[in-house]
């Protein structure tokens, strides 16, 4: 009958080992799946910011709706404009850069292309590349942006 008892409470053993397990298991990806979606979360806030920036300024996020001359280095004629037009964008490539890095595994890499094919000229100017600002992102938007080089 003991050995019964002490069977019975190795075999109880055996699966509280494995139910643990299991457990643990399941944590990890619970925890994995939650900081996910948590840093789904700041990207898509960062980038919702930007859009906020943009609808208040539709003529820098759309700069056809404007006069870009990168060789007087205005915007709509004035200097100002020009360079909050700069500020814009190097915003843009600061959010979408920080969404890429927040969230790989989402599709803002495709997002990203679109936004900086506005930009295309701007982006794709020898102005633009003197000012040397390829050096403060990451090696996946220099190459998003090299690409409005060539696009």
């Amino acid at each position: 009958m003991m050995d019964t008892v002490i069977g019975w409470f190795a075999q109880i053993d055996t699966f509280l080992e494995w139910l643990s397990t299991i457990a643990a298991v399941v944590i990890f990806f619970v925890t994995v799946l939650a900081t996910l979606a948590h840093r789904t979360y700041w990207a898509a806030m960062l980038y919702a910011g930007q859009c906020d920036v943009a609808l208040a300024n539709p003529n820098f996020s759309n700069p056809d709706l404007g006069k870009l001359d990168l060789r007087d280095r205005t915007f709509d004629g004035e200097k100002t404009q020009f360079e909050r037009y700069e500020w814009y964008v190097a915003r843009l490539v600061y959010v979408l850069d920080g969404a890429m890095r927040l969230a790989p595994f989402q599709q803002w890499r495709a997002v990203a292309r679109t936004q900086l094919a506005n930009h295309k000229h701007y982006l794709a100017s020898e102005y633009y590349a003197k000012q040397d600002y390829l050096k403060h992102y990451s090696g996946r938007m220099r190459r998003l942006i090299q690409q409005q080089r060539t696009a």
